[in-house]
């Protein structure tokens, strides 16, 4: 993946989980969610600067 395709992947998945948080009540379903959303973006983070050290190479 392209470093600027990560950062519009981690954008759109940061709104999804804003928009949970304003519409879903508090409930462990939305919470357990908001947590698996928050992985994916580390996992995307991770794979961000691994992407960049390949590109600089």
């Amino acid at each position: 993946m392209r470093p600027k395709t990560i950062v519009w992947l981690v954008l759109i998945i940061a709104a999804i989980n804003l928009l949970l948080g304003i519409f879903i009540p508090e409930s462990p379903t939305r919470t357990t969610i908001s947590t698996i959303l928050l992985g994916v973006i580390l996992l995307l983070g991770v794979g961000y600067f691994i992407t960049l050290r390949r590109s600089s190479k």
